[in-house]
């Protein structure tokens, strides 16, 4: 079963488990304990969906972390042009969907709770020696 904020609660009997250190059951755990035997005896428990409509899973990454979000609706109809896309692409064995970010706002907030400020990036040519380590080194101090 599906536990909301499992790892938060059983962090006090997670910690046990860890080397170096010594298993004392005490009050925090014994809390803890108590709390996940009750979420997992109430509601609410997650089901399969009903019908048999397809799932989408709208997902999303960045620096600071995975979003994904399974989700059903209806099909909608194509348009014209995108018809004639599919017919083109129909020798080929794929399955290509474009959600542009816009569209896809769900897992795009979950993948970026936090934004990282963009690094400026550049082109290096140089010739490839002994000291390698170094000059990549150098590269990324002046890059900054």
């Amino acid at each position: 079963r599906f536990i909301e904020g499992f790892s938060k609660i059983a962090k006090p009997m997670t910690k046990l488990t860890q080397k170096k250190v010594k298993f004392e059951w005490g009050g925090k755990q014994e809390a803890a304990f108590q709390l996940l035997k009750q979420k997992l005896c109430s509601a609410p428990i997650l089901a399969l969906p009903k019908g048999s409509e397809d799932f989408i899973e709208y997902c999303d990454a960045s620096n600071k972390g995975l979003g994904a979000v399974l989700m059903q609706r209806e099909k909608k109809e194509l348009n014209m042009r995108q018809r004639r896309w599919l017919e083109l692409l129909s020798d080929y064995d794929c399955e290509i969907r474009y959600n542009p970010g816009k569209a896809n706002v769900v897992a795009d907030a979950l993948s970026r709770k936090e934004r990282e400020p963009t690094l400026r990036v550049r082109a290096l040519v140089m010739t490839i020696g002994l000291d390698l380590p170094r000059q990549i080194l150098n590269a990324q101090t002046e890059a900054r």
